[in-house]
């Protein structure tokens, strides 16, 4: 990684703000969640598929952002291992956890199971992937969270017509966000290149999360 070419107080700065980014996303995540949380119940027509569906995107967006929070405060002792992992790993749950609204409360029946189970077993392959070689190959990382994260492509034109054109296009560009920042995440020579990665997750997270809530 580039940092390791600097100083040690650039590597302090460089972990702090990619803490802070993340622990900022984590308090507004916490916020966000309420709000979802309220608009679902208010309704007084919640069922529960579409709690546990609201729950389970909500609880993944939090521990994901809490995780990497962790895991850049922690980055100089013994524990920056287990939090690494943790980090990663967090990536594959949240990319779960973001299409189960979708999947479960828009395409539902064959599609919306069949895309929710492949999303699942990539989960799986990729803890177990990270498990052994976390931080080994980030290439191969960005690669898996690519394939899962587009893999709604294929069902793109049924999204188009269960969901508003708003809440579309604000999926579609949660996703473009997500996907260039991943090149910040891969090229060590960008001066602070992973705090410019947690800042696009952050945009890419707030634009899936406000199509989410038009939604429902």
């Amino acid at each position: 990684m580039e940092i390791k070419k600097h100083g040690k107080a650039y590597q302090i700065v460089y972990e702090v703000l990619n803490a802070v980014t993340h622990g900022l996303g984590f308090i507004l995540a916490i916020i966000a969640s309420v709000f979802l949380a309220l608009k679902i119940v208010r309704d007084g027509q919640t069922s529960g598929i579409e709690i546990a569906a609201v729950s389970i995107y909500l609880t993944s967006v939090s521990l994901f952002l809490l995780a990497s929070t962790l895991f850049h405060s922690l980055v100089f002792t013994r524990a920056a291992k287990i939090f690494q992992f943790m980090d990663h790993a967090g990536i594959y749950f949240v990319i779960l956890g973001s299409y189960t609204p979708y999947t479960w409360l828009v395409l539902k029946g064959g599609w919306g199971i069949g895309i929710w189970s492949a999303i699942l077993l990539m989960t799986i392959a990729g803890l177990i992937y990270d498990l052994f070689l976390v931080g080994r190959f980030p290439w191969l990382s960005v690669l898996i969270y690519l394939v899962m994260g587009w893999l709604i492509i294929i069902a793109m034109p049924l999204l188009w017509t269960a969901l508003s054109p708003t809440a579309f296009w604000l999926l579609l560009a949660g996703g473009v966000v997500y996907s260039l920042g991943t090149i910040f995440y891969l090229v060590p020579k960008i001066p602070m290149g992973h705090v410019y990665w947690h800042v696009f997750v952050l945009v890419g997270a707030g634009l899936m999360y406000c199509s989410i809530y038009l939604t429902l």
